[in-house]
């Protein structure tokens, strides 16, 4: 990493008059794996299609390894794109291995067959399809198909990687399997990886850099451990991660400290991105830093609960309370499985000042208003 890869200029790009785009700036260096996260229809497939060359912007510019992608045909940008919407990409008379080997086969007159087909073979068995080889797409299911671009996209060991979420129509333990998959098919390349999904699980565990996209812009950018630990919107804390969202108005600052009304409570927080008392915005709070119990005593903050019920997950238990004054679940979450049966019908919980997250009114969002981040 280091030299710039991808850099994408003050665009803009709107459909039938309605803004898909605005002023995306973006930089993705060398050889980094930069996932592109946001809720359907925030505009992060119209910004890979805008790096393809599939798409015009009506302002800015994409620059690809320093030169001006708009002067290069699609051919010449040297990119390998896998699309959401693949069913019509394979071609429907050739074979899984003859549609893998096909832009191989087109981009050099010269080619080893033999180590062709090992390569072949290597891919297909890394994406657990091995069976395929010689089937048709008619013969093929959805999730199957989409392993194929995938492969026949690799092979060409592009600069740059397009990925338009590829594992979208994978069942829950491919998807978990080919999401280590990709990491090493990443590493091994060397190539530079723009990947796009809603998943947020799926970007924090892929990203180098993580993109948050919101409604046609770029709400955050930065590592998954800063976007998830320190958001800069409420809608980045709501949507990367979990979070139990409240009303909230600032009564008291002391330097980086400040006292926040609830609907639940008085809370103490740090977080509070230098508003001053009166400001009035949204307090966020990690479900996986509340504690409960005896433990919750040692915290800043800490409330009684009624128990709602609880979900055991496998590697943790996510517990629902009823905290007075707050018109929806508080949720916390606690490593292995938790019965609720231990604690009776009351719960001490607390957090840490450091754990609360205060948005004020006017920097809640980009374009989201406070009811719609509540309603999430």
């Amino acid at each position: 990493m280091g030299s710039t890869d991808v850099r994408v200029d003050s665009l803009d790009i709107s459909f039938r008059n309605e803004r898909v785009l605005q002023g995306i700036d973006l930089e993705i260096e060398d050889g980094e794996f930069c996932v592109i996260v946001g809720p359907s229809g925030c505009g992060k497939s119209t910004l890979l299609q805008t790096i393809a060359g599939l798409t015009t912007p009506d302002r800015g510019r994409v620059l690809l390894r320093g030169d001006d992608a708009g002067e290069m045909s699609v051919q010449d940008r040297d990119l390998g794109y896998v699309f959401q919407e693949f069913e019509d990409a394979l071609f429907p008379h050739m074979s899984v291995a003859e549609n893998i080997a096909f832009g191989v086969r087109q981009q050099s007159e010269s080619v080893d067959e033999a180590a062709l087909d090992e390569r072949i073979d290597d891919l297909l068995a890394m994406l657990a399809i091995p069976e395929t080889r010689d089937d048709l797409p008619s013969a093929l299911s959805g999730g199957q198909q989409q392993r194929v671009e995938l492969a026949r996209q690799l092979i060409r060991e592009c600069e740059t990687m397009l990925l338009d979420d590829p594992l979208a129509d994978l069942d829950y333990k491919l998807q978990k399997q080919m999401e280590l998959e990709m990491r090493q098919i990443h590493e091994d390349l060397g190539s530079t990886f723009v990947y796009v999904t809603h998943n947020q699980d799926q970007a924090l565990k892929l990203a180098d850099k993580l993109v948050v996209m919101n409604q046609g812009m770029i709400e955050q950018v930065g590592t998954p451990a800063a976007v998830y630990s320190e958001p800069k919107t409420a809608f980045v804390g709501q949507f990367v991660g979990d979070s139990n969202p409240a009303r909230a108005t600032v009564s008291e600052t002391d330097g980086d400290s400040a006292t926040v009304d609830t609907a639940f409570g008085t809370v103490a927080a740090t977080n509070v991105n230098r508003a001053s008392a009166g400001a009035e915005g949204i307090l966020l709070i990690r479900p996986e830093t509340v504690t409960i119990g005896e433990a919750a005593s040692d915290e800043t903050n800490t409330l009684e609960a009624s128990p709602v019920g609880s979900t055991y997950m496998g590697e943790q238990t996510e517990i629902a309370l009823s905290l007075d004054g707050y018109d929806r679940d508080f949720y916390v979450i606690r490593p292995g499985n938790v019965p609720l049966d231990r604690y009776g019908d009351t719960i001490q919980v607390g957090w840490s000042d450091s754990d609360a997250q205060f948005f004020e009114r006017m920097s809640v969002t980009q374009t989201l208003t406070m009811e719609d981040l509540l309603r999430q």
